[in-house]
């Protein structure tokens, strides 16, 4: 199904415009007159694309075979480039592999052109002409011929151009008992498939889609392709469209000045998300666009695509008008190979309301400042996200697990399904180890931005369980006051506790949330007994301080308020070996242990509201506790006392 619908794009965007021509890279064009004169060798600009003779799927063994009248410096000067790599011997064979094709051109057609540029070749190989490269000239260049003063190539000639469609179909003729797997048909098998590019991965830059080399791959005596049938025009269309998706700026093949959209994604470093739907449409041009949350790009779009993917960011469901059917291929490369690690078949009205459900899972209120001179993105980029679970010592995107990467991101195009459990353990764990680097001078906002992703995937793993499972209310954006949550109210009581020692002594060299947030996120009962003791020391330190009366005791209203949901006794006394008789549990599950961060994330960012945002909560939370209530009357009475 893969292949029938990459052959199907392959057809409806004309990728294959001609079975016996296709686009390439362009970088030099020798120019020959009669007889075989050379007349100059000129650059193109920027590599322009052009149409060549249909490339042969894979050159390799001792005597790789030469190309039809485009080829890179090896076959068509007889030049390695470098000049150590190839010995003189192994370039006068490839030469003549070469010039041999074209005077046969000549000698059949009786063109003028074919035979000047065959006898300016078999001129280098005698050595009557000597031709200097230019030192720009790579080894993987493309050369192509040009007569006298044409601006057309020698290739692209009707009477060389009808030669190569014969000659071509002749080696293609349909053998009566192989039947292709895409199309049903008779078909002259491919032996080997077009090489994909683009696929990310080390050092390959090319890989075969099913490379069948050793006797290990061979099924029921069948070699090579022959394990699975696919024509070779069949495979010529579903690879090309393949390599049209993997390619960061693929071109036209009907006018190779201008590029089709980009419809790819990366994933990571070795994984990426391919995605087209069966006809032509908005959101398949601009579908990346969506969970990279690209705002500027999407302004650039029409007004009716910026508005569907500016309400998608914020959750709002969005309807279109022509549901069609929607694919994605999720890709990884390694060692050679491409690996298929998903693929969705799927309906674009499903997957745009999975993108509502999925922003809106995803949505949380943020504890990282927005950049500078600028504003945060209306939700998280996949690709961040994924970055946010990456282990410290590899380079980010290289410590994305591919699988991880290939879940989260079906979950994200279809809300039936819940986020990966691997995604929501890393999230915890990343937040707390990298929860002490949030004031690093140097990358302290990055890890702050992280640890806001790293939230919501918590949040939107949570949240997709408990709804599937009707177990008790999802997470809110916001600091929730009236969640009964035991691991959401200890997050908070943590958060207030580091204000409150923040509050009494100012910066610290490691404070409480360095020494202690993941033991109590953990096993609470054995830790916050001694946080509690110590709080109440800075209670006493903070109110020394007559700007700070009035902030620490509303913090301390705030402990007895949640610590009374966990009949902890509070007994004042002043022996620091006091030991708090205390209802907290022994330890926290897993996701209690996510709820612990989610209840520290948002607490902290509301102990820090300014007053206008803090009046504005209290309207719309007059049913919490009183302890919540930080009401700007009692602001205005600590001043009168001072």
């Amino acid at each position: 199904m893969i292949l029938k619908a990459l052959y199907d794009l392959a057809q409806r965007e004309e990728l294959v415009p001609d079975s016996d021509f296709e686009i390439k890279p362009v970088s030099w064009v020798i120019r020959v007159g009669d007889n075989g004169q050379f007349l100059g060798i000129e650059k193109t600009v920027n590599n322009a694309p052009k149409s060549v003779p249909k490339r042969l799927t894979s050159r390799s063994g001792k005597h790789p075979p030469s190309e039809f009248f485009a080829d890179n410096p090896l076959y068509a000067l007889g030049k390695s480039i470098p000049s150590d790599k190839h010995d003189i011997s192994v370039c006068k064979k490839r030469l003549r592999m070469f010039a041999s094709k074209i005077i046969l051109c000549g000698y059949k057609t009786k063109d003028a052109a074919a035979v000047s540029v065959g006898r300016f070749l078999r001129d280098i190989n005698r050595g009557r002409v000597q031709l200097d490269t230019p030192p720009e000239m790579k080894g993987n260049d493309l050369i192509v011929f040009s007569y006298q003063m044409e601006e057309s190539f020698v290739h692209k000639r009707p009477v060389i151009v009808e030669y190569w469609r014969k000659i071509n179909t002749d080696s293609h003729k349909a053998q009566e008992d192989s039947v292709c797997l895409i199309t049903g048909d008779f078909c002259t098998p491919a032996k080997k498939h077009k090489k994909l590019k683009n696929v990310p991965q080390k050092k390959i830059s090319d890989i075969a889609l099913a490379p069948c080399n050793q006797p290990a791959f061979e099924s029921y005596g069948w070699k090579e392709a022959a394990n699975a049938v696919i024509g070779e025009k069949s495979s010529d269309f579903a690879m090309t469209a393949l390599n049209r998706l993997l390619h960061p700026n693929p071109p036209d093949p009907q006018d190779p000045n201008q590029t089709l959209s980009k419809q790819n994604v990366h994933l990571s470093t070795d994984t990426v998300v391919c995605y087209w739907t069966r006809n032509k449409s908005a959101l398949s041009d601009s579908f990346g666009l969506a969970i990279e949350v690209d705002e500027e790009k999407v302004e650039a779009k029409p007004a009716q695509v910026a508005e569907m993917y500016k309400s998608l960011w914020k959750g709002i469901p969005y309807r279109l008008d022509k549901p069609d059917e929607f694919y994605s291929l999720v890709l990884s490369g390694g060692q050679g190979r491409a690996t298929v690690r998903d693929w969705i078949e799927s309906n674009t009205q499903h997957v745009v309301d999975s993108l509502a459900q999925y922003f809106e899972d995803l949505r949380i209120e943020r504890y990282c400042p927005a950049p500078k001179n600028g504003k945060h993105p209306e939700s998280f980029s996949l690709p961040l996200l994924l970055e946010s679970l990456a282990d410290p010592k590899d380079r980010r995107k290289e410590g994305i697990p591919s699988a991880i990467g290939a879940q989260f991101y079906r979950a994200s195009i279809d809300k039936k399904l819940l986020f990966p459990q691997p995604a929501f353990s890393r999230a915890i764990l990343r937040y707390r180890a990298e929860l002490g680097k949030e004031g690093d001078e140097k990358n302290g906002w990055v890890h702050k931005n992280w640890n806001d992703a790293r939230a919501a995937i918590i949040k939107a793993y949570l949240n997709r369980k408990y709804r599937k499972a009707s177990e008790q209310k999802e997470v809110l954006e916001k600091m929730n006051p009236n969640c009964t949550d035991k691991g959401y109210l200890l997050g908070q009581l943590m958060a207030v506790l580091e204000k409150l020692q923040t509050e009494a002594l100012e910066n610290v060299n490691a404070s409480i949330i360095d020494r202690y947030f993941s033991g109590a996120s953990a096993s609470p009962k054995s830790v916050f007994g001694s946080l509690l003791r110590n709080a109440r020391y800075h209670a006493r330190k903070a109110k020394d301080k007559k700007d700070k009366w009035w902030i620490t005791a509303k913090l301390e209203d705030l402990i007895d308020q949640i610590c009374s949901q966990f009949d902890v006794s509070l007994k004042k006394t002043e022996d620091p070996k006091a030991v708090y008789e205390n209802g907290f549990p022994a330890y926290l599950s897993q996701e209690q242990q996510g709820m612990f961060v989610l209840g520290y994330h948002q607490m902290r960012k509301w102990l820090w509201m300014t007053r206008e945002e803090r009046d504005i909560w209290n309207d719309k939370h007059s049913d919490a506790s009183r302890a919540y209530l930080w009401e700007k009357k009692e602001t205005d009475l600590e001043n009168s006392i001072k």
